[in-house]
């Protein structure tokens, strides 16, 4: 009796088979694609989030703490007739303490004026500020101490003694920085990343009741020779982020204080205000 032998051949896939595996295929793969993708860019703008947050925080730090020495004029109440360094004021002349020291104002052209700028596409408003150098207060805005021989007690003439601190917003390697220029600076140094914009507002105590009663910008303080009645500074700053965070284009706009800046690109922005109170500014005395 003769046996059949049955063999199980192994069939392959077909071609249509073969297709759908394949575009199956593809879509999970740009599934997954798009997950990640939509995770990076998530995680991107975080962090670009974070580091706005801590360069606004080093802006406003560096504003609070260089600019409430306005008006500083030691114990012994030094003459000074305003203490902020304003659009059309001469430039300090660069001035020998004596005792081997350089001079106090390093180089003069590094300092900016008190002045407005709104334009929308601008960097905004500049600020200098003007306060008199002792033991107890002599650095400027770049940490730079003020010699001995230049101090208010030491110094040939008080004139000698004062300290210029100024800010402004520039773009070193592309990106915009917050940058600050001091008198014993050889050139302005940059104090926080991604400072696109500042506007400044300037608070009036305008009848001596020790409470400010109206903000004006500077070309108004200017117009009414009012610096004497500054109490506070209201300061609001743009911050944009070091890199690219959309993924199109997108138009917005960002207002500081009473100035609005139109943006429309893929960088992310966040704005930041605060009020820096001038107290040295109660007890400062006119003159030269």
């Amino acid at each position: 009796m003769q046996t059949k032998q049955c063999s199980n051949l192994q069939q392959g896939f077909s071609l249509i088979e073969l297709m759908i595996a394949s575009a199956l295929s593809l879509v999970l793969v740009a599934g997954v694609a798009t997950i990640y993708m939509g995770s990076r860019q998530t995680y991107n703008a975080r962090d670009e989030l974070s580091t706005m947050q801590e360069n606004a925080r080093s802006a406003i730090n560096a504003l609070a703490k260089h600019l409430e020495h306005a008006g500083y004029t030691t114990s012994a109440h030094l003459p000074l007739a305003k203490a902020f360094y304003v659009d059309g004021d001469p430039v300090p002349a660069s001035k020998s303490c004596g005792g081997g020291a350089n001079s106090l104002v390093i180089n003069p052209q590094t300092l900016v004026q008190t002045a407005d700028n709104n334009l929308s596409s601008g960097t905004g408003d500049t600020i200098g500020v003007i306060f008199y150098a002792d033991s107890v207060l002599g650095l400027d805005c770049g940490n730079e101490a003020t010699p001995l021989s230049c101090q208010a007690q030491e110094a040939p003439n008080p004139e000698y003694s004062r300290v210029y601190n100024s800010f402004y917003v520039g773009v070193e390697g592309g990106i915009p920085n917050l940058f600050c220029a001091g008198s014993r600076s050889q050139a302005a140094i940059p104090v926080a990343e991604g400072v696109e914009a500042l506007q400044f507002a300037y608070g009036l105590d305008q009848n001596d009741d020790g409470t400010v009663d109206i903000y004006l910008d500077a070309t108004a303080v200017k117009a009414a020779n009012r610096w004497y009645q500054v109490r506070t500074i209201k300061a609001s700053v743009l911050v944009r982020s070091r890199e690219p965070v959309f993924n199109a284009a997108e138009a917005r706009n960002y207002t500081l204080l009473n100035t609005t800046y139109n943006r429309n690109d893929r960088y992310q922005r966040t704005v930041h205000t605060t009020v820096i109170y001038l107290r040295n500014l109660d007890i400062y005395q006119g003159g030269v």
